[in-house]
C-alpha cells in the first residue's frame, strides 16, 4: 500500500501539481482506495501538523530578513564586503559569495538570499567581465548558504519535527557555512585567475572599520540570535519576535530607510511564503502518517539497514538519497516526508542526529540548483534570461567544492556537533 501511494504522489507530481496537490491527492488516494483512515482524521492531521509553537519562528525569521534587507542593511553588508574580500583576485565574485554569508544570518532562507543578490549583485558581476552564465551559478549556490549559516528556516522545521534543539542546529551550522562559503570561494579564484579577472581595489583596514561600524547593527543580529537560543532565556519563536522588532527599529529609526511601502511587500511576501510553507507542512504530514500506517517507513528502514549498519554508509546513502531526490523536489517537503524515516535510522546505528539533519540541509541546499527543480537557479537564470543548462559547466565546480566539505564533515564530525559541546548544549 504504502509503495503504491508512494507512486501515484511522484506521478501526481510528475504531470506537473503543486507538491501540496500532489501530497493531498495522494492522501485521499490512501484514505479511499486502501481505508487506512478517514476524512475527518485527514484534517486533524493536518491541523496537527501546523499548531507548533516551534513553527511560528518560520514567519517570524522570514519577515525579519525581509524587513532588513529592506531597511537599507543588504547594501550595508555589500559595503563590507567589498573591504574584507574585494582585494582578491576576482574581487567581485568573492564579494557575492562573502555578501551570501553574512545575509545568511538575516534572512533564513535561500530564496529570500538569491532573490535579494539576483539584483543587487549579478549586473555589475556582468559588468566587470563575468559571463552571464558564471554569474548566474556564482549567485545560485551561493544563496544556498541562507539555509545553513543560523536562522535556517528548513532547521527550525526540523527541530519541532524530530523533537531536536533548534540551538544545537543551529551551532551546527555555523563552521559548515562558512567552509562551503570558503569552498566556493576557492573556486571563484581559480576561475578569476585563469581569465584575469580583477581585484576591487587594495584592502585597507580604515575602510574595513568604517564599513563594520556602518552595518555592525546587521552583524549584531547572529551573536544577538545565539546568545539569546544558547542562554535558554528565550525560546527561538521569541527570539525570532525580537528579530522582528530589532529589524522594525534599526530600518525605520536608525537607518531610516524602511517606509509603509516596503514594509506592506516585506509583510506580503511573509504571508504568501509562510502559507505554501505551512500547506506543505500539513498536507506531508497527512502523506507521512498515512505511509506510516502503511508500514512504508519501516520497509525504508528495512531497505537501508540491510545494505550496512555502518553509521558513516548510512549517512552517505541518506545524503545520497537527499542529493537525488532533491533535484526534482521542494526542500521542506522533502524534510516533513523523509526526515522522520531517516532518523529512526540514525538512531538506530548510533549516527549523531545533528550531523546528519546539518549535512541533509546542506545537501538539499544543493537541489536548489540543480535542475529540474534548481528553484535558486532558475530565479537567477530568469533574471538574467539565461538557459538553465547553459550553467552546468561553470555550476559543477561550484557543486563539487560543496560536496567535498559535505564530505569533509563527514568524517570530522565535530566541526558540526563541536561548537555546541564546548557551550555544554
Amino acid at each position: 500500500m504504502g509503495i503504491v501511494m508512494f507512486l501515484v504522489f511522484l506521478l501526481v507530481l510528475a504531470v506537473g501539481a503543486p507538491v501540496f496537490v500532489a501530497f493531498g491527492f495522494s492522501g485521499v488516494f490512501g484514505i479511499t482506495v486502501f481505508n487506512l483512515s478517514n476524512m475527518i482524521t485527514l484534517a486533524q492531521r493536518f491541523f496537527e501538523g501546523i499548531n507548533s509553537f516551534a513553527l511560528l519562528a518560520v514567519p517570524l525569521f522570514t519577515f525579519a530578513g525581509s524587513l532588513m534587507g529592506a531597511g537599507g542593511i543588504g547594501q550595508r553588508l555589500i559595503n563590507f564586503a567589498y573591504t574584507l574580500v574585494g582585494h582578491i583576485t576576482g574581487g567581485i565574485a568573492h564579494v557575492n559569495v562573502m555578501t551570501s554569508m553574512l545575509f545568511a544570518h538575516i534572512s533564513g532562507t535561500a530564496a529570500a538570499d538569491v532573490a535579494f543578490e539576483a539584483e543587487l549583485m549579478m549586473p555589475p558581476m556582468i559588468k566587470k567581465g563575468y559571463s552571464k552564465e558564471f554569474t548566474v551559478a556564482v549567485t545560485a549556490i551561493s544563496s544556498t548558504i541562507g539555509i545553513i549559516i543560523p536562522p535556517s528556516v528548513p532547521m527550525i522545521i526540523i527541530a519541532g519535527m524530530l523533537g531536536l534543539s533548534t540551538g544545537k542546529l543551529f551551532m551546527g551550522g555555523i563552521i559548515p557555512g562558512f567552509l562551503c562559503g570558503f569552498a566556493m570561494m576557492i573556486v571563484c579564484y581559480i576561475h578569476a585567475k585563469r581569465r584575469k579577472m580583477p581585484r576591487e581595489g587594495r584592502f585597507e583596514i580604515k575602510k574595513v572599520w568604517a564599513a563594520f561600524k556602518e552595518s555592525f547593527l546587521a552583524l549584531l543580529m547572529l551573536p544577538l540570535i545565539m546568545i539569546s537560543i544558547v542562554s535558554g532565556a528565550v525560546s527561538p519563536t521569541e527570539v525570532a519576535l525580537v528579530a522582528v522588532v530589532y529589524a522594525l527599529i534599526v530600518g525605520k529609526f536608525i537607518y531610516k530607510e524602511l517606509d509603509w511601502k516596503s514594509f506592506k511587500a516585506a509583510l506580503v511576501g511573509t504571508v504568501k511564503t509562510t502559507a505554501k510553507i505551512f500547506m506543505i507542512i500539513g498536507v506531508a504530514q497527512v502523506f507521512g502518517k498515512l505511509l506510516t500506517i502503511s508500514g512504508f517507513d519501516q520497509m525504508v528502514a528495512s531497505a537501508l539497514l540491510g545494505i550496512s549498519e555502518s553509521p558513516t554508509v548510512i549517512l552517505f546513502i541518506i545524503l545520497g538519497i537527499f542529493l537525488i531526490v532533491g533535484m526534482v523536489m521542494e526542500t521542506i517537503s522533502l524534510i516533513v516526508l523523509f526526515m522522520p524515516i531517516f532518523y529512526t535510522v540514525s538512531m538506530q546505528v548510533g549516527l549523531d542526529p545533528y550531523v546528519m539533519s546539518v549535512l541533509s540541509v546542506i545537501i538539499l541546499g544543493v537541489g536548489l540548483v540543480t535542475p529540474p527543480y534548481g528553484l535558486c537557479l532558475f530565479i537567477c537564470c530568469n533574471a538574467q534570461k539565461v538557459r538553465i543548462w547553459d550553467t552546468m559547466s561553470s555550476l559543477l565546480p561550484l557543486i563539487i567544492a560543496v560536496l567535498v566539505v559535505v564530505v569533509l564533515l563527514v568524517y570530522v564530525p565535530w566541526l558540526v556537533i563541536g561548537p555546541a559541546s564546548l557551550l555544554g548544549m
